[in-house]
């Protein structure tokens, strides 16, 4: 079985168990990017998308639960 949103899934699930955070921008590129075919990690011009920030602004203000995002991508 596939599984989706390899990316998103391990960097959500670091986060949960407490190994790693989202203390940057690198680590809300690799949660939120690293399943974009248009993202290529370490190009200098990577853009934000309009999704990417929507994303992150939902994070930061604790409007988007990981846990469940996971089980809503399963």
């Amino acid at each position: 079985m596939e599984v989706r949103f390899p990316a998103f899934r391990a960097k959500a699930e670091e986060v949960l168990a407490g190994v790693s955070g989202l203390d940057g921008e690198e680590d809300y590129r690799r949660l939120l990017c690293g399943d974009c075919p248009f993202y290529h990690h370490g190009e200098k011009e990577n853009e934000e998308c309009g999704s990417y920030r929507i994303l992150r602004k939902l994070l930061e203000a604790g409007a988007l639960d990981l846990g469940n995002a996971i089980k809503a991508l399963s």
